[in-house]
C-alpha cells in the first residue's frame, strides 16, 4: 500500500505546471521532495502574512517565509534538532532551494530565535482556520469526532497541590438546621461553558506543563509529563479544530468549547466522543443545536447502564477516524521527543503537525479527486 507522500509525490498534476519539475532542481526529486511542495504550496495559501520589517543598519536578516518553511520541513522530514534541520538543509539541495535558502542557511540559534517571534502569535491556528474556511466551508460534515491524546514534555510540571487550591466549607450530610443558612449551590464548570464564549472557557483552563494521566485502551491507567493535545475531525480524518492544555485537563472541560468553535467553521450532524465526555450538560448542548451526541456510556457506579442501539454502535465505529488521525500525527509529524520548554513553544509545534496534516488531508480526499475529475 502506497504511503500518502508517495499518492500525492507521484502526482505531476497537482502542481499546475506543463514542464517537468526536475529540471528546477540539481538532484533526483523524490515522491517526499514532491509532496512536501505541494503541502507547502496549499499552506501558505492560508497562511497570514509573516513578512518582516528591514533594518537600516546592520546586516541584512533572513527573510521569514523561507524559516517558516524550513520548520514545516523539520516535522515532515521527522528532524528532531535545530543543529540536525540546519545540516539536512546543507546536505539536502533540493530542501535547500523548496525552502528558498539560496544564499545560505541561518544558525541554530536564529531559528530558535524565530521560533519564539513566530509562537508570541497564533499562526497555526488562523492558518488551520483558513484552510478550513477555502475547502470546507459550505459543506454538510456528518460526523465530528473528538479525542484528545497525551503530549510527553521535558519541563517541570507545576500542578497545584492541594494546600493550595481554596478549600471549600463542609457540611453536614443531610437536611439542614432551621437556623442555619447554607448558600445556593454553585454552577459546575461545565455549565458556566454553555452559557460562556470559547474564549473565555479556554483561558480559565490550565495551558502550563502538568502532570496527566488517562486509561488507555487496555483499560489500564498511563501517566505522562506535560500536554494534551484535543482535536476535533471529520469523516475523511481532516482536523477542524485544535486545542493544546496542560495534561491534567479532563477531557470534558473542552468539549462544549471545542463544539462552539467547530460549530463556527462547519455545519455536522453528530458529535462521536467517548465515555469521557459522558457528562448532562455537553448532552444538553449538542442537542440545543439541533446536534445528535453520539456519547460511549460512562460505567458510573450505581446508576443505571445505558447502551447504544445497533445502528448507534453501527454509527460510533466513525470514531476511530479521530485515533487514526491522533495515530499520524504521533507517528509522523510530531517529534519523538519534544525539545522545545513553554506552552507558547510546544502549542506552535504541534499546531504546525496539525496543521501538516490537515494540508494533506485535503490535498489526499478533496484536492486530487477533484483534479483527477477534470
Amino acid at each position: 500500500m502506497n504511503t500518502v507522500s508517495e499518492i500525492l509525490g507521484g502526482t505531476q498534476i497537482l502542481m499546475g505546471i506543463s514542464f517537468n519539475l526536475q529540471d528546477s532542481f540539481e538532484e533526483y526529486l523524490t515522491a517526499e521532495h514532491r509532496c512536501f511542495l505541494l503541502m507547502l504550496r496549499l499552506i501558505e495559501e492560508a497562511q497570514p502574512s509573516i513578512a518582516m520589517r528591514r533594518k537600516l543598519r546592520g546586516r541584512i536578516p533572513f527573510d521569514n517565509q523561507p524559516i517558516m518553511r524550513a520548520f514545516f520541513a523539520k516535522l515532515y522530514f521527522r528532524i528532531s534538532t535545530a543543529v540536525a534541520l540546519r545540516n539536512r538543509l546543507l546536505s539536502d539541495p533540493n530542501l535547500r532551494i523548496i525552502c528558498g535558502f539560496l544564499d545560505g542557511v541561518p544558525s541554530a540559534p536564529t531559528f530558535s530565535r524565530r521560533m519564539s517571534e513566530f509562537s508570541s502569535r497564533p499562526l497555526m491556528t488562523e492558518t488551520l482556520n483558513n484552510m478550513i474556511e477555502d475547502h470546507r466551508k459550505g459543506t454538510l460534515i456528518g460526523h465530528i469526532n473528538r479525542d484528545s491524546t497525551a503530549i510527553p514534555a521535558r519541563e517541570t510540571p507545576v500542578n497545584k497541590k492541594a494546600d493550595e487550591k481554596p478549600q471549600k466549607t463542609k457540611y453536614k450530610k443531610g437536611r439542614p438546621r432551621k437556623d442555619e443558612v447554607r448558600p445556593p449551590k454553585e454552577p459546575t464548570t461545565l455549565e458556566l461553558q454553555a452559557v460562556q464564549s470559547a474564549r473565555n472557557s479556554l483561558s480559565k483552563l490550565q495551558k502550563n506543563c502538568a502532570w496527566g494521566c488517562k486509561k488507555n485502551s487496555q483499560g489500564k491507567v498511563s501517566y505522562w509529563k506535560g500536554y494534551k493535545l484535543h482535536l476535533d475531525v471529520d469523516d475523511i480524518g481532516l482536523p477542524i479544530t485544535a486545542i493544546v492544555t496542560g495534561a491534567n485537563v479532563h477531557d470534558s472541560q473542552v468539549a462544549i468549547p471545542l463544539e462552539k468553535l467547530t460549530e463556527r467553521k462547519v455545519q455536522h450532524c453528530y458529535s462521536l466522543m467517548d465515555a469521557a465526555y459522558d457528562a448532562k450538560p455537553i448532552n444538553d448542548y449538542i442537542r440545543s443545536k439541533d446536534r445528535v451526541p453520539l456519547i460511549d456510556p460512562n460505567k458510573r457506579k450505581g446508576a443505571e447502564q445505558r447502551s447504544f442501539d445497533p445502528a448507534e454502535k453501527s454509527r460510533y465505529k466513525i470514531r476511530t477516524t479521530v485515533e487514526r488521525a491522533n495515530a499520524h500525527l504521533k507517528d509522523w509529524l510530531i517529534p519523538n521527543q519534544i525539545f522545545v520548554r513553554g506552552f507558547e513553544k510546544v502549542s506552535f509545534l504541534l499546531m504546525s503537525s496539525v496543521v501538516c496534516l490537515a494540508a494533506l488531508k485535503i490535498l489526499q480526499y478533496i484536492v486530487l479527486p477533484a483534479a483527477e475529475a477534470a
